[in-house]
């Protein structure tokens, strides 16, 4: 039976290709093919996991706000956790003391304290703004303020060389990066693409040939914009594309359409990958320092993606093995006593 390709899959697909950006896995082999794969294909992860949480949890939260404050409060904690696993590696390059406070609770609320962090702060704040702009009436209203937003931030990013020149446009641009290290946050970036996931959720959308050539059509224009942007120099970040977000919708629209159980271990994996892997970069470049195989192990690039991906993974699953252990091990411990208290009880 052909395995099918479900949601919580292709979360981990999508975990796998953040890792990609991170480490450059093409660059050995060359740097133009590395570089429309992970910094423009791959641009495709963030969008799909944010679409994720505005199909799942948006509908819900503006039924009932008790839902969106408790998913906030998760998603909190989560990045509470990933800011204290990055701790010894922010002091370690002395972060606290190159830092003023004020950037410090820039980077907490709206840029992350480690540079894949962003996701967090830019997710609880695209959550809200995208709650209240759901909440207006007007659709046209709605939909010209989710598009505005990314818009801004589209010329602050991958077509900053288009504006950076004009002289109304570059105070207002020079304010905002007063504020934030890039437009891909909170505001600009993601509120779009979890209002994409809600509308997804909202219809009945059946798959016809017509989805199938438009999907193959967008993963060709993506790859040539990036291409014509990055080629020209035109970009200051190469995170927002403006065919990302109709890729975006006809390939999250394809994935939903897939019937099948869910894995809440497929989810954790993800999220583990998504938050560890810049650690086990850090550590595997010590490592090959250290007995002197850089060469191999970081120099390399594809070798280096395999090994911080291999390690992040069997690090999650050591982790896992060993929580499932002190769970059977503390059952076995209660079950006499359970057994006596019956026992006692007849």
């Amino acid at each position: 039976m052909k395995k099918k390709i479900t949601i919580d899959t292709f979360r981990i697909i999508a975990a796998l290709m953040i890792v990609a950006i991170h480490t450059y896995p093409l660059t050995t082999i060359n740097e133009n093919i590395d570089y429309i794969i992970t910094r423009v294909l791959f641009r495709i992860a963030v969008p799909f996991f944010l679409m994720v949480t505005g199909y799942f949890i948006i509908p819900a939260s503006l039924k009932n706000k008790e839902t969106l404050k408790k998913y906030t409060l998760k998603i909190a904690k989560i990045y509470a956790i990933s800011i204290l696993i990055f701790l010894p590696l922010n002091l370690y390059n002395h972060y606290f003391t190159n830092t003023s406070w004020i950037g410090i609770l820039k980077d907490i609320f709206i840029n992350g304290t480690f540079y894949h962090l962003w996701y967090f702060p830019a997710l609880l704040l695209g959550l809200w703004i995208t709650y209240f702009l759901l909440k207006i009436k007007n659709n046209k209203i709605k939909i010209s303020s989710f598009l505005l937003l990314y818009s801004i931030g589209l010329f602050g990013d991958s077509y900053y060389g288009f504006i950076k020149d004009i002289s109304f446009l570059e105070p207002i641009y020079h304010f905002i990066f007063s504020l934030f290290d890039y437009t891909r946050n909170g505001i600009f970036y993601t509120p779009i693409f979890l209002g994409i996931g809600y509308l997804i959720s909202q219809k009945e959308i059946k798959i016809e040939n017509k989805h199938k050539v438009l999907l193959v059509l967008n993963f060709i224009l993506l790859i040539v914009e990036g291409t014509l942007l990055y080629f020209y120099e035109k970009q200051k970040h190469s995170s927002m594309y403006i065919s990302l977000i109709t890729l975006s919708y006809l390939l999250f629209l394809f994935l939903i359409q897939i019937k099948n159980r869910t894995s809440s271990k497929q989810r954790n994996l993800a999220t583990w990958i998504y938050i560890l892997h810049p650690f086990f970069i850090v550590v595997n470049r010590f490592i090959a320092k250290k007995i002197h195989l850089e060469s191999i192990l970081v120099k390399n690039s594809m070798i280096q993606y395999i090994a911080v991906v291999f390690s992040t993974i069997c690090f999650i699953q050591i982790i896992d093995y060993g929580k499932q252990w002190m769970k059977k091990k503390h059952a076995k411990e209660i079950k006499p006593i359970i057994d006596e208290e019956r026992n006692g009880e007849q």
